[in-house]
């Protein structure tokens, strides 16, 4: 509101200055003649009209300054703002003005009597009352009241009135905080005052650095809630789909313990055939015996009986030879036991390992895996650092080909080398596992703009405000997805706008990848994977180790990761998808998507 006012005061002065000498109006579309003076243009072209201008040449419509030839007129761009300025002062003037009558806002007239006071045009802050325009004209017409400090109408001029001397409140104590009149400024000779404008003038500055600071932490809030809901919905998937691997591994253990119960069965069924079938055997071979002992029993008792004589003798010499010797009665038959018994021990032994492992708590086995996989980290961080060393960079090319699993040159449309049966072929089987990802302004460098929801990424000419944070990047110019992954199969595409020699990388990273340093950069360390199209040249980055492909920059980059396969793949999208180059990697703990940019004419679009 005193900005108003201070406008609307300067606004007859400014406006006298602002007038065209030829048409005496505000100056439109403003020229400056070499002499100086300034002028419409439309007024000082038709002044200066042919018909207009004799032999003598041009002249300056206000100082009749000559020129032999026209002199060329330039738009005056100072006075085009100061102009365009003024006439918004009077627009606001006016506005504010029609909006306190219809608000019924106005401020009755101190100097008209009460019951018939009129609408106040102006308050007199040295007089501390309002006045009308009739009663406004002595402090227009009289030189004593000329210096009077005029303000628009102020409604709350009793307000501003000191309750004790009844002076303008027109200072404020800087240490008490309270507003003063030029009385009440001799009690506070000690302390630091200043005028109540410039008091009001700091305070408002301090606002509005409030103000852009509630706007920064209401964006700040807003990215956190998604960033909380994101891991509200992840923790949920993650759960379940733990709880289902952890249901499928307890059917196969169950399955494989019915299976070898089965095993088992079947074993002793063998041995228990193997002896019946011996019992069978024995029982047909001694009633086989028995039927051949009958027989030649009758035979004896028919020789013994009917036969006598020389016919006696040929009758026994006919007679069978029939075994004699005790049956085979007393043989035993019996299952192998011994095998029996080692079955058992086999059944028994696994039943130990079993309670074995069962003996300790489920939190426990998982702490004690914990342990493990902290300690192969450590054995993984220590051969990392190894390949840093002068001997191993002189290979780096020989290593790089045993990192990494590459086919440039396959099929574009369906992607080569597929790590399982199971592995998607086309861009179709690609998007099932399309992965809702944005930006994590938290990590984003200072240069970086992140605009459309978290969802396009440019490079700006200036530092932005952003707070010092532990995840920001300092050095590089990268950001990290608000998202992040820990198992099973993700997809995401970024589309690329600039031009063909631009700086850009699209990858992922581990979260304990570093954030400031050399070592920070994607590609550059062993926790990061990445492609990079650095100028016209594409190449593959990682573990601080390069190989360039020999293939045209995308304007679409998919990224595939597979966990189980574990391997990350990039691919060109198009009118079908063509492998740029697949990574072989032991992907454990949080994977984000990561994103370099150092091109202020490249802009990066997620879910294009």
């Amino acid at each position: 509101m005193a900005d108003l006012e201070r406008e609307v005061e300067a606004l007859p002065g400014l406006a006298a200055e602002l007038t065209c000498a030829i048409c005496l109006e505000l100056l439109q579309e403003p020229v400056t003649a070499p002499c100086g003076h300034n002028f419409c243009r439309d007024c000082l072209s038709l002044y200066w009209a042919d018909d207009r201008v004799g032999l003598s040449g041009f002249s300056c419509p206000q100082c009749r300054c000559h020129w032999a030839q026209r002199p060329e007129l330039r738009p005056n761009r100072v006075l085009c703002t100061v102009v365009a300025g003024l006439e918004r002062a009077r627009c606001n003037a006016e506005t504010v003005g029609k909006a306190e009558v219809e608000s019924g806002l106005t401020v009755p007239c101190d100097a008209c009597p009460p019951a018939a006071a009129a609408a106040a045009l102006r308050t007199c802050l040295t007089c501390l009352a309002s006045f009308c325009a009739e009663h406004l004209e002595p402090h227009q017409q009289s030189p004593a009241l000329r210096s009077h400090s005029l303000r628009l109408p102020l409604p709350d001029l009793a307000q501003r009135r000191c309750p004790s001397h009844g002076k303008l409140l027109e200072f404020r104590c800087c240490q008490h905080g309270d507003c003063l009149c030029a009385v009440c400024l001799l009690d506070h000779r000690s302390c630091s005052t200043v005028t109540e404008e410039e008091a009001r003038e700091k305070r408002e500055e301090e606002l509005k650095v409030q103000q852009k600071t509630v706007e920064y932490q209401l964006i700040q809030l807003q990215h956190s809630l998604e960033l909380v809901q994101f891991q509200k919905e992840h923790v949920k998937d993650s759960s379940l789909t733990q709880k289902s691997a952890v249901a499928c591994e307890f059917a196969e253990i169950k399955a494989m313990i019915e299976r070898e119960e089965k095993i088992a069965a079947s074993l002793f069924e063998e041995e228990e055939n193997k002896a019946d079938s011996r019992c069978v055997e024995l029982l047909d071979q001694m009633s086989a015996h028995l039927e051949r002992l009958k027989d030649y029993k009758e035979q004896l008792k028919s020789v013994l009986t009917h036969t006598g004589g020389i016919a006696f003798w040929k009758v026994v010499a006919d007679l069978p030879q029939v075994s004699l010797d005790p049956p085979t009665s007393q043989q035993q038959v019996e299952v192998d036991a011994h095998k029996l018994v080692l079955i058992s021990k086999a059944v028994s032994t696994l039943r130990g390992k079993l309670g074995q492992q069962l003996k300790f708590s489920l939190d426990q086995r998982v702490q004690q895996l914990e342990q493990i996989e902290r300690a192969n980290s450590k054995r993984q961080t220590a051969a990392a650092d190894l390949t840093k060393s002068p001997e191993k960079s002189k290979n780096k090319t020989q290593d790089m080909r045993q990192i990494l699993v590459s086919n440039p040159l396959g099929i574009p449309g369906r992607p080569s080398n597929p790590s399982s049966a199971s592995a998607p072929q086309t861009r179709q089987d690609y998007m099932q596992y399309n992965s809702k990802v944005t930006f994590n302004q938290r990590s984003a460098h200072k240069k970086l703009i992140l605009g459309d929801r978290y969802t396009t990424l440019t490079v700006g000419e200036q530092l932005q405000p952003y707070p010092d944070l532990p995840e920001r990047f300092f050095n590089c110019s990268q950001v990290l997805a608000l998202q992040w992954f820990t198992n099973g199969r993700h997809y995401w595409e970024v589309g690329i706008q600039g031009s063909s020699s631009s700086f850009w990388a699209i990858g992922v990273a581990c979260a304990g990848m570093d954030r400031s340093g050399s070592s920070s950069r994607l590609g550059r360390n062993a926790l990061s994977w990445c492609i990079e199209s650095f100028g016209a040249q594409l190449s593959i980055w990682h573990a601080d180790q390069q190989a360039i492909l020999h293939v045209p920059l995308p304007r679409v980059v998919g990224v595939y990761l597979d966990f189980e396969a574990g391997e990350v793949a990039f691919f060109s999208v198009g009118s079908g998808m063509f492998l740029l180059f697949r990574f072989k990697a032991n992907l454990r703990g949080q994977i984000f998507p990561a994103f370099w940019l150092s091109s202020s004419s490249t802009k990066l679009t997620l879910g294009h």
